[in-house]
């Protein structure tokens, strides 16, 4: 038998417009308070239809052996009038059962049949309870009949007034299961339309067995119980010893209901070392074990019993396991979707024994549209896969697909089953990211470009991404994508700006991209500042290399020519850490040649040949035993008290001082040109 407990819905506008939330959200589904309301027909057919008082006893029964907590009973007797009755009130003490039982015992079967006179009243002593459940069971064993009666209603009255009674539990969520009872005697059709109306159903109930267990499974979706039938026989006279074995585990009460068509003698049970009273009334005896020990694996029913008397022996089980479930209600797409689910025990502790999880079915499930929604064409439903670990039901799973989903859960084991509602979860895509390539130089010499897009856009969701360009056709320039190639084919100079959209299957960020084709001029002006450069520097080189054509021509002319006398060479000033450099004097008998270059003399000093630029002094042998100077030194060059510039020729003549200074003042030296009498 199925039961839908249910757990809490999440706003889906709350998730749609706040931030994504990445932690799990815990749902549990509790139990909603419960409000029954017996309206039980009294009339005189009932006197032959139960003789025994079956009804009203499967209804005491009920009250007794029910899980009291948050359960509030209220009861109406009618006939044609209202007989008896009382709101929805508390049974949770032995003193309130008693009480109740006692309403139902105060009347007797007499009368007319006016149901929808009943009906109406029952729903007024409901009340208005939006937090609890409400729910109406009506028993009869016939149709509305006030023929005869003096209370001035008609049928017809009494069937407007079920009808009337219909709509507005339907209006109110309060449903109302009608059960026909025993020998029906009329059209069950009213009573039919009247439970569908509200969304409920109607029985037959031929034999009190099947009243109670009617009444079970009407409330089903409200407890967590087990009914199990353990003994259906005849007995031989006497004290019987009736075993019952226990395998519920985690329970937090059990009842044993004897039903038998007679007089039932004394019942005791015996459990755990203790002897539990029971409550006999007549065809019918009842035990309730409050504190159950999970220790205890078999009960004793002990029951006095008459000669070939037919027993009903049952077990009614309840327990308080909470099941809660923790799932991210917000995630991105590709992400991994964590849920799981675990119990909590009466105390709230979470309970963590794998056998117990292990009898349980699951089935989670996600789909992209809530059930009452959901058709052939719009339905995407993915079946989760779930395993035990780490004290509880849980499992992961992708959502390859963004956008609102809805996930199940649903489980189930011998004593019912729990289904949640919808849990909206929402998938988030993540936009493509990334920023456009840089272009290059591009001219019309250059020609095409090409630019992997892959590698300047990404998708955090792992997507494939796809690419589309927009351009002006007649630009300075054809821009096109082939697969994730971005091509640019220059055509002329100017500026353009394209626009590309990149897109992951489900969202598109557009890109905006300023396409430049540069002027020829403009992009190699380098080439006509190299010639520049080019033509600078032949100038200057002609500049710098023309002395050295002027001095080989001088070399030319003076070639006959030959040095004479000698040169002496004094440093008056030198680096005070070098070694004092000693007067030098140089015969010019010993030089062949008809030029010299000043390094060349004082080559054994380079320091001071470098710092004084003396290799760029040069001196040329002239008629009349003179000579000329011509120097492109950037030292200081005096002949006497004139100063010899650079690139000219200068005559020097015996007695002549040359006077050379180097340009940082670390260097001075004199050279005396004197001659020498043979």
């Amino acid at each position: 038998m199925k039961k839908h407990i249910k757990g809490y819905i999440l706003c889906l506008f709350f998730t749609l417009f706040c931030p994504l939330i990445v932690y799990a959200e815990e749902f549990t589904s509790e139990k909603n308070g419960l409000d029954i309301m017996f309206v039980m027909d009294y009339s005189g057919s009932m006197k032959s239809n139960d003789s025994q008082d079956i009804a009203k006893g499967m209804v005491k029964t009920f009250v007794d052996t029910v899980h009291s907590a948050d359960i509030r009973v209220g009861f109406v007797a009618y006939n044609d009038r209202i007989l008896t009755s009382t709101s929805p009130t508390a049974i949770q003490t032995a003193e309130e059962r008693a009480l109740l039982k006692a309403l139902l015992d105060q009347e007797e079967y007499s009368g007319n049949t006016d149901i929808g006179l009943g009906l109406s009243y029952g729903i007024k002593l409901l009340g208005d309870e939006a937090e609890r459940k409400q729910v109406v069971v009506l028993i009869s064993d016939g149709e509305s009949d006030l023929v005869g009666s003096n209370t001035g209603r008609t049928t017809e009255n009494s069937r407007a007034d079920m009808e009337m009674a219909a709509e507005t539990c339907a209006e109110n969520g309060i449903q109302i299961y009608s059960i026909a009872f025993g020998d029906y005697d009329g059209n069950t059709e009213a009573l039919k339309t009247v439970s569908e109306k509200t969304s409920a159903q109607m029985y037959m109930a031929e034999t009190p067995e099947r009243l109670i267990e009617i009444l079970y499974g009407i409330f089903g979706s409200n407890m967590d119980y087990s009914i199990q039938e353990i003994v259906d026989s005849v007995f031989a006279p006497g004290t019987q010893n009736i075993r019952v074995a226990l395998n519920g585990d985690y329970l937090d009460e059990m009842n044993v209901l004897l039903i038998s068509p007679g007089e039932i003698g004394d019942m005791l049970l015996l459990y755990g070392g203790q002897e539990i009273e029971t409550i006999n009334q007549g065809n019918y005896a009842v035990g309730k074990i409050a504190e159950v020990n999970q220790d205890v694996k078999e009960l004793i029913v002990r029951a006095e019993i008459l000669e070939n008397q037919k027993l009903k022996l049952y077990l009614i089980s309840y327990r308080s396991l909470t099941p809660v479930l923790e799932i991210n209600t917000a995630v991105h797409k590709n992400e991994p979707l964590h849920y799981e689910l675990y119990f909590r025990d009466e105390n709230g502790n979470q309970v963590t024994d794998e056998i117990l999880y292990r009898n349980f079915t699951c089935q989670f499930s996600l789909s992209n549209a809530p059930k009452k929604d959901r058709s052939e064409d719009s339905l995407s439903e993915i079946i989760l896969d779930t395993s035990f670990s780490d004290g509880c039901i849980q499992g992961e799973t992708i959502i390859e697909q963004s956008g609102n989903w809805f996930f199940y859960a649903y489980l189930e084991d011998s004593m019912g089953s729990s289904a949640f509602e919808p849990i909206p979860v929402v998938v988030e895509n993540c936009q493509p990211e990334g920023t456009m390539p840089e272009m290059g130089l591009v001219t019309r010499l250059t020609g095409e470009c090409h630019y992997t897009l892959d590698e300047y856009f990404s998708d955090s969701d792992g997507d494939v991404l796809s690419y589309v360009v927009e351009s002006a056709a007649d630009e300075c320039a054809e821009v096109e994508v082939s697969g994730n190639v971005l091509t640019v084919h220059p055509k002329k100079a100017g500026v353009q700006t394209v626009f590309l959209t990149v897109s992951d299957g489900e969202s598109t960020s557009v890109y905006e991209w300023e396409v430049v084709v540069t002027p020829l001029w403009q992009a190699y002006w380098w080439l006509l500042a190299l010639t520049m450069g080019l033509a600078a520097a032949f100038i200057i080189w002609k500049a710098t290399h023309g002395p050295k054509q002027e001095l080989e021509q001088l070399e030319v002319e003076t070639r006959k020519n030959h040095f004479c006398g000698r040169l002496d060479a004094y440093f008056t000033v030198q680096p005070e850490a070098e070694e004092e450099i000693s007067p030098l004097s140089f015969p010019f008998h010993k030089i062949r040649d008809n030029t010299l270059i000043l390094g060349m003399l004082l080559k054994e000093y380079p320091d001071a040949v470098d710092a004084l630029g003396l290799d760029d002094i040069y001196l040329v042998a002239d008629a009349d035993r003179r000579m000329i100077l011509y120097h492109t030194s950037e030292g200081s060059v005096m002949i006497g008290n004139s100063i010899a510039c650079k690139q000219i020729q200068y005559s020097v003549s015996f007695g002549d001082v040359i006077y050379i200074t180097s340009p940082d003042g670390s260097y001075e030296l004199e050279i005396h040109y004197i001659a020498v009498i043979q």
